[in-house]
């Protein structure tokens, strides 16, 4: 028999099991938009993603966690099947908000979900979101590679899989969740409730501490993952020509390496703690960033994508473990508002340097363009590392302080 945390490990296997993500780019050139178009439909979808907060906070707060992201990958999927059908530039712009709301709604939910199951079960929230996170990284590579080769015999066949992934993600989530009960709007807060009583005050060091992981979380994936979307599918495709069985590889290794640092960062946490395991990750992502500055060419855009996996790998599980526990004392709804907020911070700031590079790379150049995405990463990354809280309840126990 599979128990909630297994079944949630496979919930997340299927729903980020992206067969299109690696050919998303190539898709959308090779229907005849230019690359500014190119780059303003992906950054379509990180602009959805930050902007759905108030698209998606009614219906979060009707349903419960499970019906939420069972949702949320229903919507999913009818994105995808959206943005493989023909219609031009509109249709793969609706697919792409479609799509951006069913991941808004999802994300960050099912962290919350995972918390409350493991609670009642007594399992520890942090070393699944480990395993599952890692796992998720070695579903990517393989669909990724997969959906490269799949592109050369149809164009539409990687995002009719994709969906088919998250149809199945929305059938599995009811599973995780069975035997919780419905979690509907928050209650109001009573007037003789304390401040520290009132679960959407938004103060206190907690919610302090929370928000400066987060802005560590917005860094780092922003950066990377602008690179892995609109950067080096450009380099690769555009200026480099390789052939699209070595571009998913190239791309591939992104996944490769970030399923290792994932499935052991919760080891790191432990052993060094969760700010100096955060610190090694953000340094990671930055040396993959001076590598491809260093060799832009197809040896350098290997090793450079080895080095950004591996930097964000580990960086949703430390970040998300550090602010699930801060808030642990919070509502279950709460806590996923905050963690589907932390997304849409991160989609805001990647959205920007994807709309970035649609504006500029015909127009700067691609070395140009680098290095001002280089000196930017290294010093927002560095004022974020050096914001985090010295010590939260992510940290080893023997690093935090006694209460009296």
């Amino acid at each position: 028999m599979f128990t909630a945390q297994r079944l949630f490990t496979g919930y997340r296997v299927l729903s980020r099991s992206y067969f299109h993500l690696t050919i998303l780019f190539v898709f959308l050139y090779d229907r005849g938009l230019s690359l500014p178009t190119v780059e303003l439909t992906l950054a379509v979808y990180g602009a959805a993603l930050a902007l759905a907060g108030p698209a998606t906070k009614p219906l979060a707060a009707r349903l419960s966690l499970t019906g939420a992201v069972a949702t949320g990958e229903w919507l999913k999927a009818a994105g995808l099947v959206l943005l493989a059908l023909p219609g031009g530039l509109p249709v793969a712009i609706a697919g792409q908000i479609i799509a951006a709301l069913g991941f808004s709604l999802a994300s960050g939910t099912d962290s919350a979900l995972l918390a409350e199951v493991c609670r009642r079960d007594g399992a520890d929230a942090r070393l699944w979101e480990g395993r599952s996170g890692s796992l998720t990284f070695a579903a990517a590579l393989v669909a990724g590679v997969l959906g490269a080769i799949l592109y050369q015999a149809s164009h539409t066949a990687p995002f009719y899989l994709s969906a088919a992934m998250s149809a199945l993600a929305a059938l599995t989530a009811p599973l995780v969740g069975r035997g919780l009960p419905a979690t509907g709007p928050a209650p109001a807060a009573k007037p003789t409730d304390t401040p520290a009583d009132r679960p959407r005050s938004g103060k206190g060091p907690a919610y302090s501490a929370a928000l400066r992981w987060s802005a560590y979380y917005t860094v780092v994936r922003a950066f990377v993952l602008a690179l892995f979307i609109g950067f080096l599918p450009y380099l690769l495709y555009l200026r480099l020509h390789v052939s699209l069985p070595v571009f998913g590889l190239v791309l591939g290794s992104y996944t490769l390496s970030g399923y290792f640092t994932a499935r052991y960062g919760r080891t790191a946490v432990d052993r060094f703690g969760a700010r100096a395991t955060a610190t090694a990750s953000a340094s990671l992502a930055g040396a993959g960033l001076l590598i491809l500055l260093w060799q832009p060419n197809t040896g350098g855009a290997a090793v450079a994508t080895l080095a950004l996996g591996a930097g964000v790998g580990a960086v949703r599980p430390v970040a998300v473990g550090a602010i699930g526990e801060l808030l642990a004392g919070r509502p279950a709804a709460e806590r996923a508002a905050a963690l589907r907020a932390n997304e849409a911070r991160f989609a805001a700031v990647n959205t920007l340097l994807i709309l970035l590079a649609g504006l500029l790379l015909d127009r700067v150049g691609f070395p140009q363009l680098l290095l001002g995405v280089v000196v930017a990463y290294l010093a927002l990354a560095a004022t974020a590392v050096l914001a985090l809280p010295r010590a939260t309840a992510a940290e080893p126990s023997a690093q935090r302080p006694v209460a009296a």
